[in-house]
This record gives C-alpha cells, sequence and structure tokens, in this order.
C-alpha cells in the first residue's frame, strides 16, 4: 500500500453503498491486541464502502478500528472511584463473554468481548439535565449485540438485570451516526493508504508437469483402456 498524495490533504468519496465483513486483523491498520482478552484478536469487523470521488474515481473504500458496541447504566451500582470502575467493567466483560459462549463444544474458542470503557452520556429517552455514567460494550461480531442485550436484560450478567441501550441500531447505521455521515454524503478523509493498481498486462499461470507426473498420467491412461 502506498500513501495518499501530500499536496492532498483531504480524500473525499460519496457513499453510495456500505456493507461490511469480518477478518483476520492486519498489523498497523486494525486492532490487533485486547487487552481483556490477554492477547491477540482473532477476527474484526472490516466496514466497505462503495462509492466515487468528486473527480469521478470509482473507489471502495476500507474502513478499519470500528467496533459494534452498546451501553448499561451504572445508576443502579454506586462507583466510588476509579479501581471500583475498572472492576465491574472486568466484571461485566467475563459475565459477558461467559454468557455469548456457547454451551457446547463448537465455536467455543471465538472471542466475543473485546473490552469496556466507563463513559459519561446523557440518556437518549426522556429528559435529563445530566450526564451519567455508563459502560460501553465493545464487542467483534455486530450480531453478537442484540444476543447480548438479551443476556444483560435477563440477568445472565451479574445475576441482575441490566438495561442495555442503543442495542437496537444496526452496526452499519451506528458507524453513520457517530461520524455525521448518511447515503450519498461524501466522507472526508484526513489520511488513507492506497492499494497498489491491478496490472494492465494478465499473464495466465502456466502449468509445468514433470516426467515423473508424465508417467503416472501414462500408467492410469494404459489401465482404463
Amino acid at each position: 500500500m502506498a500513501d495518499s498524495q501530500p499536496e492532498s490533504k483531504v480524500f473525499s468519496v460519496r457513499i453510495v453503498s456500505i456493507d461490511h465483513y469480518m477478518a483476520p486483523p492486519i498489523p498497523g491498520y486494525d486492532i490487533c491486541y485486547s487487552s481483556f482478552q490477554g492477547g491477540k484478536v482473532d477476527e474484526v469487523p472490516v466496514i466497505r464502502i462503495y462509492g466515487s470521488t468528486p473527480a469521478g474515481q470509482k473507489t471502495c473504500l476500507h474502513v478499519h478500528r470500528a467496533l459494534p458496541y452498546l451501553y448499561v447504566p451504572c445508576a443502579d451500582i454506586p462507583l466510588q472511584s476509579d479501581q471500583e470502575g475498572d472492576a465491574y467493567t472486568n466484571a461485566i466483560s467475563l459475565g459477558l463473554e461467559k454468557a455469548l459462549k456457547p454451551k457446547g463444544n463448537s465455536g467455543s474458542n471465538r472471542q466475543h468481548v473485546h473490552g469496556c470503557s466507563l463513559v459519561r452520556a446523557k440518556r437518549f429517552y426522556g429528559y435529563h439535565s445530566s450526564e451519567e455514567l455508563f459502560v460501553k460494550i465493545y464487542l467483534y461480531y455486530p450480531h453478537d449485540v442484540s444476543r447480548a442485550a438479551n443476556l444483560l436484560l435477563a440477568g445472565a450478567v451479574l445475576d441482575k438485570s441490566l438495561q442495555p441501550h442503543e442495542s437496537h441500531i444496526p452496526f452499519l447505521l451506528q458507524f453513520l451516526v457517530d461520524y455525521n455521515l448518511y447515503g450519498m454524503s461524501h466522507l472526508h478523509l484526513s489520511k488513507v493508504k492506497f492499494r497498489h493498481t491491478v496490472p494492465d498486462v494478465f499473464s495466465p499461470r502456466k502449468f509445468n508437469y514433470d516426467n515423473q507426473h508424465l508417467k503416472v498420467m501414462d500408467k492410469w491412461t494404459q489401465k482404463k483402456s
């Protein structure tokens, strides 16, 4: 990959279509380590944006380091210090990771929770004059968000019913909302990497068979005849 041109400070692309896929993390581009998991990350979501630049160039943009998430309020659990907050977030991460694991042996090694952090925000529904403390839970797989919300609400974590927030927002829409983007708008990037161009001349692969392989083929042909 090559850096963007130094004279061009901003790269813009119109959002025509958007999707995502799961892939192993790329060092330098994706989140490769999880302090909660205590090791390397197996798979991360990568967002693809299809569109065109203002100059009319067709573009497929890969967006890294975007993880699905949901919130859990801390109003029912008083926190007196940062140490208690770290212990609480770690307990939620462990409990949710355990709850998301399948009961059978298949898929038991798959990672679900990337980690948690404490944030301050206002509740979306109703009137609230001040901010509250929330736990922001980051996951790897977008389809795990709804499962995590149901498990939290059912009391599968910490043996207490925890009300999830923003779990109903799809992953791609969540990304667009976070960066104030919408369909057919322009996404502006200050730093991008370009993949190497596709060669103009295509050379088909040539298969060379050694003499031993040809002898085996001759024997098989004679036996068949």
